[in-house]
């Protein structure tokens, strides 16, 4: 692990999105990069990368920030009956298997940080901010889905292994491969394999050790995120991509008819302009 360079950073600060700002940053950063890299296969002109997952209030938007500007995210879906996860688009057989075992499952996805921001190694104090909510938040597996030119560096840097097969992702015209931390055993395994580092390459110590970086008084979390977006957030992303409603069934409409009842009926008449089953 290169040195963390943060010193020249403005404030620099490791939080779960709540306002609106903080989101459509976030979304604009995913919607640049995965343009950049060919993955945007139909360009939206709110240029803001997000799904009807990223609405829901078990979803964990994080953000590095400066001072008034995010430099790096990544988001975490929570597994749900009624929404899934966004691989079961790929793999819904391979998960089906651990809820089967009433395991708590989330993924990550969206992890992206532009270019000029990358030599800071944003993505790992990101990371090491999740493991911790993923700690307080009792989950037991963690999913990824990436393109099979990053399964090293995944890892290598964040100890995943081989969950699924190759298989192509046809939403952004690659291929991608599942990867799985149990993170029942995450802890000792990091440990283990890195027991014999010096401290500057010993990602079990930081990722573990808390109070050892500035960043850290940003990394304790109380439990389980259940929170919905504000109404001014969730008015403006389902204005923004009205679309993301088109695939949902009854059932799920109902879902988010009833958290964001305000917000998508004064979003410029949602559901007259798209075929939405209810």
């Amino acid at each position: 692990m290169t040195k963390n360079k943060i010193e020249d950073i403005d404030r620099p600060a490791i939080k779960i999105s709540e306002t609106l700002d903080e989101y459509r940053q976030a979304f604009n950063i995913v919607y640049n990069e995965y343009e950049s890299v060919g993955y945007i296969k139909k360009p939206h002109e709110a240029r803001l990368h997000y799904g009807i997952h990223s609405l829901l209030p078990t979803t964990c938007v994080f953000v590095f920030k400066t001072y008034l500007d995010v430099i790096s995210t990544l988001t975490q879906v929570e597994d749900s009956e009624l929404f899934g996860l966004p691989m079961d688009a790929l793999y819904k057989k391979e998960i089906d298997e651990l809820r089967a075992q009433g395991r708590t499952v989330a993924e990550i996805c969206a992890l992206a940080t532009p270019k000029e921001g990358r030599w800071h190694n944003l993505l790992m104090f990101l990371g090491k901010a999740y493991f911790q909510y993923a700690t307080q938040a009792g989950i037991n597996d963690i999913l990824i889905m990436v393109n099979p030119k990053h399964v090293s560096f995944y890892k290598a840097i964040f100890m995943f292994e081989d969950f699924a097969e190759e298989r192509y992702y046809e939403p952004v015209g690659a291929p991608a491969v599942g990867l799985r931390i149990n993170y029942d055993g995450f802890w000792d395994k990091l440990k283990e394999t890195f027991k014999d580092q010096e401290f500057e390459t010993d990602l079990y110590s930081f990722f573990k050790r808390i109070h050892c970086s500035p960043l850290d008084k940003y990394m304790t979390f109380s439990g389980r995120r259940n929170i919905p977006m504000d109404y001014d957030a969730a008015r403006y992303f389902l204005q923004e991509r009205p679309e993301i409603l088109q695939s949902l069934n009854g059932e799920q409409y109902a879902f988010i008819e009833a958290l964001y009842h305000k917000a998508l009926h004064s979003a410029e008449d949602i559901k007259s302009r798209y075929a939405v089953k209810v």
